[in-house]
């Protein structure tokens, strides 16, 4: 665990005809991963870290090859608190640009001179009460103090009595660091556009440091960075294995059969390395939700899934030598799907199968039996606000089946006259993928005068129930409640129109279809099947390894 921090460990050399004078650089780090976990509109003035394992941090900034350099360590403090260096202020224990409270001001009285590494801009800056190191853009600096304007610096610079010290105010990207709950600060860094700070915890590298973020433990360092000179965007910096280890067991129960947990796994570390640079714009890999894989630190990992990464590690899932999209989901009530069904593209390894496994724990499977109920107008309603121009719904009914028994699509007939021909797909998005919980599903109408079919002798039919058909030979058969026919591009369902005040939509499964069915990796696994003989049902000619 933590690969991180032993090649850290092991590997620190001096560096210095490249790096900073007294910078130390980690080795280069390949497997580092880079996962957001504040940015845009979640980025933070302040982000908060506490030590959970370990003690002190190290400071410095993680270079293009994800490597860390070192600049200094702060010991003796369990609690940091990273500041975006703008007018802040501490009341109530959060620090905030509202006024009121005890500022952490933008302005500083720089001292003369420069230094040759942290240790000496410490020392040097211990001789000034408020005194600290700043690294601005490879230099070494002391100020002291902080201030809200210019004015008030140039004022303090007098009462101080430090006549050589200059007023400076915090460049674009400076961010400063603070004991949690203090207003005083240790370390101030301004790496410009191109550099920004790194934390590690531990500053021994000799333990598995674990470390508090936002009500969550991670393994791993921390970046913060001002990207346009806003609010800190938080990083976590953690080897892939120890991101893997924590992903399973929030995508997956980690109680599960050890095969499902490696299966998951390999999908997770898949997918974790085919999308690197996915949030390139906030200039990292991954995200912490469902948008990416879920990931809330190591709270959930357990020795079954610490087994499970350990077993499979850096195992992934290729087809013809490239990685796959690894894509998953919790269930597939009966069949997965064909990529190009559910979204647009037809992927090879993405193909539609009949899953014979999952209904063997269909009952242990939350919300596997889904039911949802509309009116009319609570249809149309919904259609409307997706752009579709209807008027009262007059009928509302599934029109195609795909060959493995999903909705393909569902047909709309408003009273007006108009039709509509919805993907299955679609219209989860429409009525809300909480409520259409798979495409796998029925519809039936209660209510209105229904629907009709066409006699080919003249009149109609509201129902095909007791109705008969005769083939082309002669042979008379009785048609079944719902019957199908084979078109060119599909299986289609003939129905009578599906007309009705209210519609009751039932369903299996949970999900979009494509990939592993979660649950369905757990019925197999508990059938004996192994992670490799999981993956390869669920995804087509693919190779692991």
């Amino acid at each position: 665990m933590n690969k991180i921090w032993k090649r850290a460990a092991a590997l620190l050399v001096s560096a210095a005809l490249l790096l900073p004078v007294g910078a130390q650089a980690a080795d280069t780090s390949e497997e580092v991963i880079r996962i957001g976990l504040a940015y845009g509109s979640t980025a933070l003035a302040a982000a908060n870290l506490q030590n959970s394992v370990g003690s002190g941090y190290r400071l410095g900034y993680f270079d293009n090859s994800n490597a860390f350099v070192q600049l200094g360590t702060v010991t003796g403090i369990d609690k940091l608190t990273m500041l975006k260096a703008e007018n802040l202020y501490l009341s109530g224990g959060s620090y905030t640009a509202t006024a009121g409270g005890t500022l952490v001001g933008s302005w500083y009285l720089q001292i003369p001179g420069s230094y040759g590494d942290f240790s000496a801009a410490q020392k040097a800056a211990a001789q000034y009460k408020g005194g600290f190191p700043a690294w601005i853009a490879g230099e070494w600096q002391v100020r002291v103090g902080s201030w809200a304007t210019q004015a008030d610096a140039q004022s303090a610079k007098t009462s101080l009595g430090l006549t050589n010290a200059q007023p400076v105010e915090a460049g674009d990207y400076a961010v400063s660091v603070v004991e949690t709950g203090k207003t005083d600060i240790l370390f101030h860094f301004d790496g410009g556009a191109d550099r920004a700070l790194g934390i590690l915890p531990d500053v021994t590298g000799q333990s598995d440091p674990v470390t508090w973020f936002k009500g969550f433990k991670y393994y791993g360092g921390f970046r913060y960075e001002r990207i346009d000179g806003g609010n800190l965007t938080v990083v976590n910096m953690v080897d892939l294995e120890d991101y893997i280890a924590c992903v399973i067991t929030w995508e997956m129960n980690a109680s599960w059969p050890l095969e499902a947990l490696k299966a998951q796994a390999c999908c997770a570390r898949t997918y974790a390395q085919r999308n690197r640079n996915r949030h390139s714009t906030y200039h990292f890999d991954l995200c912490a939700s469902t948008d990416c894989q879920t990931y809330q630190g190591t709270s959930q990992v357990t020795d079954n899934s610490q087994k499970a990464a350990d077993a499979t590690e850096g195992v992934c899932i290729w087809y013809q030598n490239a990685l796959i999209d690894a894509v998953y989901f919790s269930s597939d009530g009966g069949a997965t799907e064909n990529a190009e069904n559910v979204w647009v593209n037809s992927v090879p390894y993405l193909k539609g199968v009949v899953d014979p496994y999952e209904a063997s724990i269909a009952s242990s499977i939350p919300n596997y039996n889904w039911t949802a109920r509309y009116t009319s107008d609570e249809l149309a309603s919904k259609l409307r606000s997706s752009g579709y121009s209807c008027a009262a719904i007059a009928s509302f009914q599934v029109s195609q089946l795909t060959p493995t028994g999903n909705v393909k699509s569902v047909k709309v007939v408003d009273t007006a006259g108009k039709s509509w021909t919805i993907p299955g797909s679609t219209l989860r998005s429409i009525l809300g993928t909480s409520t259409l919980r798979s495409i796998r599903f029925s519809i039936s109408s209660s209510g209105g005068t229904g629907g009709s079919v066409s006699l080919a002798g003249g009149g109609t039919a509201s129902s095909l129930s007791g109705m008969y058909a005769i083939s082309g030979d002669g042979k008379v058969s009785q048609l079944p409640d719902t019957p199908y026919v084979i078109t060119g591009s599909g299986v289609s369902v003939l129905t009578t129109g599906g007309g009705g005040d209210s519609y009751t939509i039932s369903g299996t499964g949970w999900g979009h279809s494509v990939g592993m069915s979660q649950y369905g990796a757990k019925a197999m696994a508990q059938q004996g099947y192994t992670y490799d003989e999981i993956l390869k049902f669920y995804y087509t000619g693919v190779d692991i390894y």
